[in-house]
């Protein structure tokens, strides 16, 4: 089920990215428009649903990962290992 997760996580990203290359390859504002929604729309639900399907502990561990707290401390860390 993890690597359906990640899998999902992976296709949000990639929705994503591609929702900003629309503009260079459809000419015509609603057509832009409507690409650009459903790609985002895509992009939010396999974004949750992969969160949901790789649980509380997989977001905690990138919680901390991503908080700009801890990001001194590893610094710290990593200097003190080399006294």
């Amino acid at each position: 089920m993890k690597k359906l997760g990640i899998a999902l996580l992976i296709v949000s990203g990639i929705a994503l990215l591609s929702a900003c290359t629309i503009p260079f390859f459809v000419h015509t504002g609603s057509e832009i428009a409507g690409w650009i929604a459903g790609l985002l729309i895509v992009s939010e639900i396999a974004f949750w649903t992969g969160g949901i399907i790789l649980g509380k502990e997989v977001a905690r561990k990138y919680r901390r990962y991503l908080n700009p707290r801890n990001w001194s401390r590893k610094q710290n860390r990593s200097s003190n290992d080399g006294e």
